[in-house]
C-alpha cells in the first residue's frame, strides 16, 4: 500500500511539472555525473545569470526535480508537510514565468525506476545536457543488476552507471552533448548513440583533440587558477579562470571545462564567460568551503558527501599545499557509504594514498575503522608517512579530540559521506570564528533536530 501511495506523489509532481514545463518551455540544460554536479550547475548558473533570466532546480532526484522546477521547498518529510506540497503543486505552474534558461541537476541512485536516469528523463528532456564521469558512486544499488549477470565486477557496474547516466545525452531529443572524453566509459556509451541521433557533441579532457583541454592548475592557501586551450580559427587560444579565496581540488577542471563549452554554445564570448564565473561562483556548503581555524589552521570543508575518486582528488590538493607551505596536513575521513562489495577495496586504494599525505589522520566510520586505519597505522614509524591515526565513534568526539590534539597551522581537510556521519558537527569545535557555523552545511531546523537526536543515543 505505501509504494502505491509513494508512486501516485511522484506521478503528481510529474504531472503538474510537466503542465509547468509545456506552458513555459524554458531551454533546458541537463547535469548528470557521479561527481561535481551540483558545483557544475552552480558554475553554470554564475556565468548565465549576468545575461539571460535563469532558474536552477536544486534538487536533483525523483521528487527534487518536479519540486524544484514548481518552485516548491519541502519543510521536513513528515505527512502534513507532504500534504501542503501536493496542496500548493497546481498552483506553482507559473513558477517558471519569463525563464529562458532552466538548469537541472540529475541525480541516479539506482539503476531502477525512480531513481534512475530513465524516470527523471520522464519529467524534463534536456536540450542541451552535461555528463561529467561516470565513478564508484551508489555501486551497492547497483549491485542489483549482478542477479541478472555473471560479471560481478566493479567494471561491470561500471559500465551500468554510464550507461544509464549516459541516457541523458542519448535520449534521442537532446541537441547538444557535452561529455568528459577522458572518461572512456561515458564515451563509449555516448559516442555511437549520439552520432546516430545527430547530437552535436562537444568533450574537455587531457587531449587537444578535444573541445577544450586541460593545459594547468595551480593551488594556493589563497587562490585555485585553472587553465585550459581552445582550438579556434586563429589557433590555440588558452583561457585562464583564477577563483581568489577558494581552494578547489583538480578535479573541478571537469566542471568548469564543461560549463565553458555549454555557456559558449549558448551564444557568450569566452571573455563574457570567465569574467562571469570569476565574479559570480560560490561554492555549495560543504563542497571545498574554507574557514579560519584555531591554533592558526586552515579548514578545507568538504563534509557533504564523499567518494574515492573526490577523496583522491583532495588528496593531491593536501599534497600539493603541504609542499608549498610546510604546514601539517589533518585528515578528518568518514565512510564512504553506499559502495557495497566495494567498500573495501574503495577504502583500501584510499589509505595507502592518506599514508603518503597526512600527518594526522582521525576516522569516524565502521568502515574506515575497518578497512583505512588498520593499513594507515602500518605505515607509522616510516619516513614522511602519516605519524598518528585514531578512529571516533562519532564526529562529536572527533571534534573534541581534534580539538585538543590539533598541531599549529595545520591544513585540515574533511571529508565523508552525508549518511548518519555529519562531520560537519566535528568542524564547529574548530572553528576560529564560531559565526562561521552557518556556513556549514545541513544547518537547518530538520538537519539539527535530527542531529540532536542521533548524538544523544
Amino acid at each position: 500500500m505505501r509504494e502505491l501511495l509513494v508512486w501516485a506523489v511522484l506521478f503528481y509532481l510529474r504531472f503538474w511539472a510537466r503542465i509547468a514545463l509545456k506552458i513555459h518551455r524554458p531551454y533546458i540544460i541537463g547535469v548528470a555525473g557521479s561527481v561535481g554536479k551540483s558545483s557544475t550547475r552552480n558554475a553554470l548558473h554564475a556565468v548565465l545569470k549576468d545575461h539571460f533570466t535563469v532558474k536552477v532546480v536544486s534538487g536533483n532526484s525523483e521528487t527534487g526535480v518536479p519540486l524544484g522546477i514548481l518552485g516548491i521547498t519541502i519543510e521536513g518529510f513528515n505527512n502534513k508537510n507532504w500534504l501542503t506540497v501536493l496542496l500548493k503543486a497546481p498552483r506553482q505552474i507559473n513558477s517558471l514565468k519569463n525563464t529562458q534558461y532552466l538548469i537541472v541537476e540529475m541525480g541516479i541512485d539506482d539503476p531502477y525506476p525512480p531513481k534512475n536516469m530513465t524516470y527523471l528523463l520522464t519529467i524534463v528532456k534536456p536540450d542541451m545536457a552535461i555528463d561529467l564521469n561516470a565513478t564508484a558512486t551508489h555501486t551497492q544499488q547497483f549491485e542489483k543488476v549482478l542477479k541478472k549477470h555473471t560479471k560481478d565486477t566493479l567494471d561491470f557496474i561500471l559500465g551500468k552507471i554510464a550507461e544509464e547516466d549516459s541516457k541523458i545525452i542519448t535520449n534521442g531529443y537532446t541537441k547538444v552533448g557535452i561529455y568528459n572524453n577522458d572518461d572512456a566509459r561515458l564515451k563509449s556509451k555516448i559516442d555511437p548513440k549520439a552520432k546516430k541521433e545527430s547530437v552535436i557533441l562537444l568533450t574537455f579532457g587531457q587531449g587537444k583533440t578535444n573541445s577544450i583541454y586541460y593545459l594547468d592548475y595551480q593551488i594556493t592557501t589563497k587562490k585555485t587558477k585553472f587553465t585550459y586551450g581552445v582550438t579556434t580559427s586563429k589557433g590555440e587560444r588558452v583561457l585562464e579562470v583564477a577563483f581568489p579565496g577558494m581552494i578547489l581540488p583538480p578535479a573541478s577542471k571537469e566542471s568548469f571545462g564543461a560549463v565553458i563549452l555549454a555557456a559558449h554554445a549558448l551564444g557568450l564570448k569566452y571573455t563574457q564567460i570567465i569574467e562571469s564565473l570569476t565574479k559570480n561562483f560560490t561554492i555549495p556548503k560543504g563542497r571545498s568551503s574554507v574557514f579560519s581555524g584555531i591554533k592558526g589552521s586552515l579548514i578545507i570543508d568538504s563534509s557533504y558527501n564523499s567518494s574515492k575518486s573526490t577523496v583522491l582528488s583532495f588528496l593531491d590538493l593536501l599534497l600539493d599545499l603541504k609542499k608549498r607551505t610546510g604546514r601539517a596536513a589533518v585528515f578528518l575521513m568518514g565512510d564512504m557509504r553506499e559502495l557495497g562489495n566495494e567498500a573495501r577495496g574503495e577504502h583500501e586504494e584510499v589509505a595507502h594514498k592518506i599514508a603518503e599525505v597526512v600527518d594526522q589522520l582521525y576516522c569516524v566510520g565502521s568502515i574506515t575503522q575497518e578497512y583505512v586505519v588498520p593499513i594507515v597505522k602500518r605505515y607509522i614509524g616510516r619516513k614522511n608517512r602519516t605519524k598518528k591515526v585514531e578512529w571516533y565513534k562519532n564526529a562529536v568526539q572527533a571534534g573534541l579530540h581534534m580539538k585538543e590534539e590539533l598541531p599549529k597551522d595545520a591544513i585540515i581537510l574533511v571529508k565523508g559521506s552525508q549518511n548518519t556521519l555529519y562531520l560537519e558537527e566535528a568542524i564547529k569545535f574548530l572553528l576560529e570564528n564560531q559565526n562561521d557555523v552557518k556556513f556549514l552545511t545541513r544547518q537547518e531546523d530538520f538537519w539539527l533536530k535530527t542531529k540532536q537526536e542521533f548524538f544523544s543515543i
